[in-house]
């Protein structure tokens, strides 16, 4: 047996050897990426159709002037689930900014605009808006997710006192109406400085069921109440402006109910965006900003138009 046979047949079975093991060591690398490419679509996908991520309702709570003699710990808001997509109007909203994210509610007043309340947007760095929704713990047909492009808060809104507590957000794209996404209707410019009190208001969102818990619903909830004067409320909270409105919390029916940023509905029109209230959601009035107030900022900052402005 010569040299060069003994070393070839070892060369050569040692190259079989090392690309046989070689191939195997590829094909389990291969087989281990597509695994983790695989975990990681399905994470993507799962995401894309799972349920309607639902952070902290971003809510202002002021303390009431005379504490009410009730332990608020047990106070339950008493709302109803409203009648699947019976409001389509209603959206929601999640804002984001330094790895912390809010919830609030809002209304579509145009096809390409959300109004809602300053305070709702203020600081916010992103903005995701979820319209055609009841359920957020469901994923549900029909419903649409799209991304703020820009918001404005009133220039004149002021954290302290809670003042000019009004915002807009202008989508990415317009929206398409559908049965389940449907623009709300506004106040008329004649509707400016009309007396709402002792009417019955409606307030709507998936906000708190227990003011101190802060317990949320999963699904769309109303609670419906009348409107007090702006000189009742002051008994409770000393800040109340005239360019806001208050619902009584008769009943134990209150905003507590609703998103901040929600509507407030009297009939089929938004008379009120929610604003503040107090922790003790039974007992105290809610708060607030007057739509009709801002109907010419509005006018400036968005594409809406008032009803007088659109038939002409």
């Amino acid at each position: 047996m010569s040299c060069f046979w003994y070393f070839s047949h070892i060369y050569i079975n040692m190259y079989g050897y090392i690309h046989r093991h070689l191939v195997i060591g590829i094909l389990t690398i291969i087989m281990k990426v597509a695994l983790v490419v695989l975990a990681l679509f399905g994470v993507a996908l799962a995401a894309s159709i799972d349920n309607i991520e639902i952070p902290p309702s971003k809510n202002i709570y002021v303390e009431p002037i005379n504490k009410p003699e009730v332990d608020p710990s047990l106070e339950i808001v008493n709302g109803q689930e409203v009648v699947p997509h019976s409001i389509p109007y209603q959206i929601f909203l999640v804002a984001s900014a330094g790895g912390s994210s809010w919830s609030c509610g809002g209304s579509l007043i145009t096809k390409r605009y959300v109004l809602t309340a300053a305070h709702c947007l203020d600081g916010a760095k992103s903005i995701r808006v979820t319209l055609g929704a009841h359920n957020l713990a469901k994923h549900e047909a029909g419903t649409v997710t799209v991304n703020g492009r820009s918001w404005v808060i009133h220039e004149k809104y002021d954290s302290t006192n809670i003042d000019n507590d009004i915002g807009v957000i202008q989508l990415e794209r317009n929206l398409t109406l559908t049965r389940n996404i449907q623009l709300v209707r506004l106040p008329a410019l004649r509707d400016v400085g009309v007396n709402l009190e002792g009417r019955t208001a409606t307030v709507s969102g998936w906000g708190l069921t227990n003011g101190i818990f802060q317990t949320t619903t999963d699904v769309l909830r109303k609670a419906n109440n009348t409107i007090i004067s702006n000189r009742e409320c002051n008994d409770a909270f000393g800040i109340v402006q005239p360019t806001e409105v208050c619902l009584s919390s008769a009943g134990g029916r209150s905003a507590c109910s609703g998103d901040s940023g929600g509507p407030l509905v009297i009939g089929n029109v938004q008379h009120g965006i929610v604003s503040y209230g107090s922790s003790y959601c039974m007992s105290t009035p809610s708060v607030f900003t007057r739509v009709s107030s801002y109907l010419n900022w509005l006018i400036t900052h968005s594409e809406w138009r008032p009803e007088e402005i659109r038939m002409n």
